[in-house]
């Protein structure tokens, strides 16, 4: 095992000493090597030092996958400032309050987000550096266009020395600077997380824990320099990206930036970059299939052979059909990878991944095993015992890539940080985990969504996954709507492939297969029914707080009769 303790940009230098030849990261048509990476870093850590930035200085980062980038986060890491990242595709008041949370002294953006953030420069006290997302390209075509609209649009600032293009341009050669000592445990990143409970918060993270994702991935993937990476995951503000961008560059791989990261997308950008590995959520990889009568089929605009090189195909977020995945896996063959859908289990709290299924060495419809550098348990939260192998538990990890803690939120660090009886630190990550015989994970569900319905525990994500068994139904999500005399019923929010359907007969079939798998407390007390996928948020997941708002306006509304004699009703089979 390599040393872990290490800053992250020190770390990264050590693996690539001997692949400075290698290309590090491609652009369009642009191709950068590891040599001429850190020298680019280089440049930019006396540029920033000139700026007055240093060791401890908090440091907004609002950035798209682009070279510039890189650059700027590894050269923060250098001089030890620590990185905030802010979601580009967030709005003013969004971005305005997580400036607030974290105060930084400077912002570092993407120009085409200024707007989102201009008016609180002064008032907030923070200066500005700004950069286009297409400055490295060569199509001199699209940069004018580019600048045009930003210019449009009020996104610049007349001073040269806000502009990153023109700073760019002096000699800092003479610029003397102090590398940032590495700092166990030492804070280097804040990033954001909420959506899965809504509270929304900003994570303090570490240098070695990133470092030591990078560690643990390496004992499920078998990466090799020169393979090819897409990079097509946001790492400016996702800690899924940012682990994806240090593995790879670890690893002396490509990463293949591309500013096209839509689902859509995602097939074109595998097939230009002639890509060995790429991630994605499921409406990536459900891109793949197209429904042709009553089953799914490779798209029409797949060609056979053309991701040949694609070895290792990855998702995230969430559980898909069996059908849908194996539809997934035939699209794969039909293009000639031997890659097999793989999946995972993360959160921002432990540097994103913790469990890994690869697609080639794990069972379907398991979220693999822990990284090499975690541990984890099981445990039963009534009594805090660990549960034996094939029961629900609720997963807590411990390792270097667990959180420092809640950027300034110690109420909310003290209820997911516990120390055992041997003083080690466990993390409650808040997801019902089940281990099977094979040392294998299976994903239940999360704790903050289950609710109780009767004398029973509901678990939305295994409803969920029940339901997704029926073929008429894309998608699924379960909420909970308040009753007076059994606390919850589960209201269904059901997306189909085609509405044109049997209603009675849909809803009869699912209440039998409801009823032969679990019991009457899980049953619907109503069904939304929708005729396009369901809402997402920018991670890919369902965007869960959106149609528990659309229960609520029903509610008030009157839309919902949610007394219990309804229910009772309604659970008659």
């Amino acid at each position: 095992m390599k040393n872990i303790n290490e800053t992250k940009y020190n770390y990264m230098l050590e693996q690539n000493k001997d692949y400075m030849d290698l290309t590090a990261l491609s652009f369009g048509d642009r191709k950068i090597t590891y040599e001429e990476m850190h020298d680019r870093i280089e440049k930019y850590v006396r540029l920033l030092y000139s700026k007055g930035v240093r060791q401890g200085d908090v440091i907004g980062i609002c950035a798209y996958n682009t070279p510039e980038s890189v650059y700027l986060l590894y050269a923060l890491d250098i001089i030890g400032a620590i990185v905030v990242g802010y979601s580009p595709f967030d709005n003013k008041e969004k971005t305005k309050l997580d400036i607030e949370m974290t105060k930084p002294k400077m912002v570092i953006s993407v120009d085409m987000c200024y707007s989102n953030f201009k008016d609180w420069e002064k008032a907030l006290n923070f200066s500005t550096i700004l950069y286009s997302p297409v400055d490295s390209l060569d199509d001199m075509k699209i940069k004018v266009g580019y600048k045009l609209l930003q210019l449009k649009n009020g996104n610049f600032k007349l001073s040269k020395n806000s502009n990153l293009k023109s700073l760019l341009k002096k000699n800092y050669s003479d610029v003397d600077y102090v590398k940032a000592p590495f700092e166990q445990d030492g804070l280097r990143d804040i990033l954001f997380t909420g959506g899965s409970t809504g509270v929304h918060k900003g994570v303090e993270l570490s240098d070695n824990g990133l470092n030591s994702v990078v560690e643990g991935m390496n004992s499920i993937f078998s990466a090799e320099p020169g393979m090819i990476h897409l990079g097509n995951i946001p790492f400016g503000h996702m800690a899924y990206g940012r682990s994806i961008l240090h593995y790879a560059l670890c690893n002396n791989m490509e990463y293949a930036l591309t500013l096209k990261a839509m689902p859509s997308d995602l097939y074109d950008e595998i097939v230009r970059t002639h890509a060995n590995a790429a991630v994605g959520g499921p409406p990536h990889w459900v891109s793949l299939i197209e429904q042709q009568g009553d089953k799914f089929v490779p798209s029409s605009r797949l060609k056979p052979g053309s991701l040949s090189e694609l070895h290792y195909a990855t998702s995230g977020g969430e559980a898909k059909k069996e059908s849908t995945e194996n539809a997934i896996n035939e699209a794969l063959k039909y293009c000639g990878s031997d890659a097999k859908l793989g999946d995972g289990l993360g959160a921002t709290e432990t540097w994103a991944s913790m469990m890994i299924n690869n697609g080639k060495i794990h069972h379907s419809g398991t979220v693999g095993e822990p990284i090499s550098t975690l541990e984890v348990k099981l445990v039963d939260p009534d009594t805090g015992k660990e549960v034996k192998d094939g029961e629900k538990g609720l997963l807590y990890v411990s390792g270097p890539s667990v959180m420092i803690g809640y950027h300034n939120n110690p109420e909310e660090t003290e209820k997911v940080i516990s120390y055992d009886e041997n003083g080690k630190r466990w993390i409650n990550i808040g997801d019902f985990l089940m281990k099977t015989p094979d040392g294998e994970f299976k994903y239940v569900g999360r704790q903050k969504r289950n609710f109780v319905s009767g004398c029973d525990n509901i678990y939305p994500e295994e409803l969920e996954n029940l339901l997704l068994t029926i073929p008429e139904i894309r998608e699924v999500v379960v909420t909970p709507i308040s009753d007076e005399m059994v606390q919850y019923i589960p209201r269904y929010h059901i997306s189909l492939y085609d509405t044109d359907i049997d209603y009675k007969d849909l809803e009869e079939r699912i209440n039998a297969l409801v009823m032969s798998k679990l019991n009457e407390n899980w049953l619907p007390g109503s069904i939304a029914y929708y005729d396009k996928p369901l809402e997402r948020m920018q991670n890919s997941k369902v965007n869960i707080s959106y149609y528990k708002e659309l229960d609520q306006k029903a509610l008030e509304n009157n839309e919902i009769d949610n007394t219990s004699a309804k229910q009772l009703r309604l659970r008659k089979i």
